[in-house]
């Protein structure tokens, strides 16, 4: 009977001094979560905007097509997109200006070609014209330095449209990848990569599919507020 005692009296012992210790660990993590300044305190939202039937004005871009081994590409965009929910966009309207340059390969190539020199066919682009969709599947939140948190969204997207060159037009059509993020719910940067092709007709007559691989940086501005 006595052991018996003796071991209740040794588990309830047991129990106080752990009970104690898990007492004194709380009281330490609220003193310190107390000592937090308030301004360092940031609250996640789920989600802070939404984009039902809302404008996504795009006036100002950069980007170019800087890939060629031949012909660079550089350029600048503007375009509205008018989104009916939070993962389908219509982009209306997309017009992007190219200004091309010349890179010194063939003619370096030319300069020891011994009169077998090599002419490359290829058309200055002045613009691409085209509409589309753009679908956003998921999105998420990213914060640098624990200060400065920013909604963030990849997007996918596929048009069709002109590609102007300096001889003829042509039918184009891209596919495109976009990462989209927004600082307030009226301000946004997107940065986007597209491929548009087409069919190029040459001088002899025959036809060459053209890839311009095209990276743009734009701003965007949407209207109207925020839907409740």
């Amino acid at each position: 009977m006595k052991m018996l005692l003796l071991k209740i009296l040794s588990l309830a012992m047991v129990s106080n001094l752990l009970w104690a210790a898990d007492e004194n660990v709380i009281e330490k993590q609220l003193q310190e979560i107390g000592a937090i300044p308030n301004e360092e305190v940031v609250v996640v939202q789920r989600k802070f905007t939404r984009k039902n039937w809302r404008h996504e004005f795009s006036p100002v871009g950069f980007g170019g097509v800087p890939f060629g081994t031949y012909r660079r590409t550089l350029l600048g965009s503007a375009s509205y997109t008018l989104h009916a929910n939070d993962w389908l966009g219509l982009e209306l309207f997309d017009f992007s200006y190219n200004k091309n340059f010349f890179s010194s390969f063939l003619s370096d190539i030319n300069e020891n070609s011994n009169g077998n020199d090599i002419y490359l066919d290829y058309q200055k682009l002045i613009y691409f014209m085209t509409a589309g969709v753009q679908l956003t599947p998921f999105y998420g939140k990213v914060s640098t330095f624990s200060r400065w948190l920013a909604y963030v969204e990849p997007y996918f997207s596929l048009g069709l449209g002109v590609a102007k060159t300096e001889t003829n037009s042509y039918l184009a059509g891209y596919p495109g990848l976009g990462l989209r993020a927004f600082f307030t719910e009226w301000f946004s940067m997107r940065l986007e990569f597209r491929d548009y092709i087409y069919n190029e007709k040459k001088r002899d007559g025959n036809t060459e599919l053209r890839n311009n691989y095209a990276v743009t940086l734009a701003l965007s501005f949407w209207l109207p507020k925020m839907p409740r």
